[in-house]
């Protein structure tokens, strides 16, 4: 497993591998991956925000939802003013997040001592 990289307003912030379980529960709270697997569908932004600021708040950035909410409709504008359709900056933004965040509930699962998930085995 390898640290969480996440970027907000221009700074890095790292969650260490050691701390993905507890990031993971932190943005399960919010959402499940069956969740996030409708949302590819039909995105929710505002759930997608609430989300997002779980796991940045985890990180030890100091960010409310609505300012995340905030950030989310910014980037989709900007986007569309450099050219993109509105459209089609919303479904871009909406699967980079949802990417990200299913991530993190995978790479939040616990290791065996062979460092598989539980239930996985290796080939040998």
């Amino acid at each position: 497993m390898a640290d969480i990289v996440l970027k907000w307003r221009g700074q890095e912030y790292r969650i260490p591998d050691s701390r993905a379980f507890e990031a993971g529960a932190a943005v399960e709270e919010v959402v499940t991956l069956a969740d996030l697997q409708s949302f590819a569908q039909r995105p929710k932004f505002f759930m997608i925000a609430k989300a997002m600021g779980a796991l940045l708040r985890f990180a030890g950035v100091k960010v409310s939802d609505t300012e995340v909410k905030r950030e989310i409709d910014a980037s989709i504008i900007r986007a569309a003013k450099a050219g993109a359709d509105a459209e089609a900056a919303k479904e871009a933004f909406a699967v980079n997040a949802i990417s990200q965040l299913m991530q993190v509930l995978f790479e939040g699962a616990p290791e065996d001592d062979d460092g598989d998930a539980p239930g996985e085995t290796s080939a040998s």
